[in-house]
């Protein structure tokens, strides 16, 4: 046996072995979330047969689903138990007809996942509302979920307030104006600070433009920096109403703000604070829901040098979102990155979103909006 066999030998046991790990890692997981929240109320659930409104399980639909899409469904289950709505619940869209399904999108729904993934997503709630159903969310909301090009014309449509904001194509781009200094140049299906290039100099992002290689009926969103902007607000909608416990500021530090051109995410050192949204917000942004047909939003905000008595921009919005909960006292002292990484502790991460998920859904029920 040479020297080269052992290490082979010890490669494919590490082969074998990576299911094994998953799955014990799973049920890890698994029974650490199920010490933090309520459990599931399967003794409410009816047969399919008898049922108007269905849960669709995605989190059984999925590969390799976290926590973060058990904690909603469990939530919205638990709010239509208090309100005494039956339901069926079901992990198969196949059996699916003629029925009010809500359902909540896991990170890796669609496998193996494309380039436009948006599509796919949009396309299966497309088949699903074929069938007779009836979503939350619908097909026509999934269109906004990390598409930002059909997003902004749609907010351009309705003429809502966002930072000026071009769109181009690989025919099109060579005819642009490049005067918008500084400037960031989006991907067109991105999330979080992903796929987001900021340029000091228009020349610059001209350049990048130039040398980027368009994907077939890919488009770039060309935005400019908002002046004087060191801080915006994910507003977390529903209906008509906005959820406290999810609306919070995104702050930059000193330290962030000197130093070369971030967004607001918490992974460059930002601050979350909770509270203290202009209630002049609410029905601005309930009116722009309504009339795009979208039932529940994230929506991100920022003002001109952060002057609140101004207009607010829409920087973005999804019908799906991770909604951060407020920090329990113990984290006072502590960042909010550092909160997130003890998400199974007894008043962590997940227990508190478990909280912000049940306001949500609560809203959703009583509002009607399913």
């Amino acid at each position: 046996m040479t020297l080269r066999e052992p290490v082979r030998l010890v490669a494919r046991l590490s082969d074998s072995l990576r299911p094994i790990r998953r799955e014990v890692g799973g049920c890890y997981r698994k029974w650490s979330l199920e010490r933090r929240i309520p459990s599931f109320p399967r003794d409410s659930v009816v047969p399919l047969s008898t049922a108007t409104d269905v849960l669709l399980l995605s989190s059984r639909c999925a590969r390799d689903v976290g926590p973060q899409i058990h904690i909603p469904e469990v939530a919205f289950a638990r709010s239509l138990v208090d309100r005494g709505r039956t339901f069926a619940v079901s992990d198969d869209p196949s059996t699916l007809f003629h029925k009010s399904v809500v359902w909540f999108l896991p990170a890796q729904f669609i496998s193996p996942r494309l380039w436009d993934h948006s599509r796919q997503v949009y396309e299966w709630a497309l088949g699903l509302e074929e069938q007779g159903n009836r979503l939350l969310c619908s097909s026509d909301e999934v269109l906004y979920w990390e598409n930002k090009v059909y997003m902004h014309r749609k907010l351009a449509e309705i003429g809502a307030a966002s930072p000026e904001t071009r769109v181009l194509t690989s025919a099109t781009w060579e005819d642009a104006e490049f005067d918008i200094e500084p400037v960031l140049i989006k991907e067109e299906h991105s999330a979080g600070s992903k796929g987001v290039h900021y340029f000091a100099r228009s020349a610059e992002a001209r350049e990048f433009v130039k040398r980027y290689s368009f994907r077939p009926t890919e488009s770039l969103l060309m935005q400019e920096v908002v002046r004087g902007a060191t801080r915006d607000l994910r507003l977390t909608m529903v209906g008509d109403r906005m959820i406290r416990s999810a609306s919070f500021w995104r702050i930059k530090t000193s330290d962030t703000s000197n130093r070369n051109w971030t967004t607001t995410a918490t992974t460059y050192g930002s601050v979350v604070k909770h509270g203290d949204v202009p209630e002049s917000v609410v029905p601005l942004a309930a009116e722009y829901l309504q009339t795009l047909g979208i039932r529940t939003a994230g929506i991100d905000l920022m003002w001109i040098d952060d002057d609140l008595s101004g207009e607010p921009l829409i920087l973005e919005l999804s019908p799906y979102y991770q909604p951060n909960p407020p920090k329990p006292k113990r984290y006072a002292d502590s960042g909010y990155k550092q909160f997130k990484k003890e998400p199974y502790a007894k008043d962590g991460y997940f227990s508190q979103q478990y909280l912000v998920y049940s306001e949500i859904a609560a809203a959703i029920l009583d509002q009607g909006l399913f």
